[in-house]
């Protein structure tokens, strides 16, 4: 499993666990996150952490990129669409989110992450959006979900 979920002291905890492509999302990862959610949603959970696997060298990558290679545009828009529904339902869940940053965080990784309720990253992580540098917009739909940003007790907003 892509993204594996367990449960701690009623605390729903979401891994990312594709280390080896730095979690990056693929569309695999993208529906099973969607499903964990599901279950979260209807759980007794009192909060959900979403992690990455991998020993902090990233939270999330962002997309796959090697699996959006050779699929047409509207096959690319369908793979945003069901990012955007998967995000969507991290944002509305009924109880708190909180991203818990290591490493990278690019692209669908920062949308992912800006989608929960907070984030907590380490001094060495490193944020993005590299696609905005190609002039594409973030395909999740995250851009608004910022609400506040924690760095050993700092905010940044």
């Amino acid at each position: 499993m892509s993204a594996e979920l367990t449960y701690r002291d009623g605390v729903a905890i979401l891994t990312l666990n594709r280390p080896k492509a730095l979690n990056a999302l693929n569309a695999e990862m993208v529906g099973e996150i969607s499903n964990r959610l599901d279950e979260v949603a209807v759980s007794d959970a009192r909060a959900l952490l979403i992690v990455g696997a991998g020993g902090g060298k990233s939270f999330c990558a962002g997309a796959d990129v090697s699996e959006l290679q050779g699929k047409n545009a509207g096959e690319q828009r369908e793979t945003a669409r069901r990012g955007q529904l998967a995000f969507a339902k991290l944002d509305s869940l009924r109880i708190p989110s909180v991203a818990v940053i290591t490493g990278v965080a690019f692209g669908g990784g920062l949308e992912l992450a800006m989608a929960c309720t907070f984030r907590i990253a380490t001094p060495t992580s490193r944020l993005g959006l590299p696609e905005i540098k190609l002039g594409l917009i973030p395909g999740y739909g995250e851009r608004s979900g910022c609400r506040a940003w924690w760095a050993l007790g700092e905010l940044w907003s």
